[in-house]
């Protein structure tokens, strides 16, 4: 995710998974790790869901990912996202 959000390869867009505009930050994720297809993240294994829903967790991050965004607006968001990310320890794949 980190990748994706900085890449600006992707219009991160709050509310949607996936529209004719924008993508959610899981989508851009899940894009650049070339496991979205027909509007889902399934490829991925089941930490990102199901065919027909997203795991517990992800459902989660875009909850409140949207939820945040309506309130201190897209860049904040974007700006805490990344700062969380950046927090994290990086793996090899990172």
């Amino acid at each position: 995710m980190r990748r994706a959000v900085a890449s600006g390869w992707f219009h991160i867009e709050p509310g949607v998974y996936e529209s004719n505009t924008g993508v959610c930050p899981l989508v851009a994720a899940a894009k650049m790790a070339g496991v979205w297809r027909d509007g889902h993240a399934a490829d991925g294994g089941p930490d990102w869901g199901s065919d027909t829903e997203p795991s517990v967790p992800c459902f989660v991050f875009a909850v409140s990912f949207d939820l945040y965004s309506e309130e201190a607006g897209i860049d904040r968001a974007l700006e805490v996202v990344l700062q969380g990310l950046n927090s994290e320890p990086r793996s090899l794949a990172a």
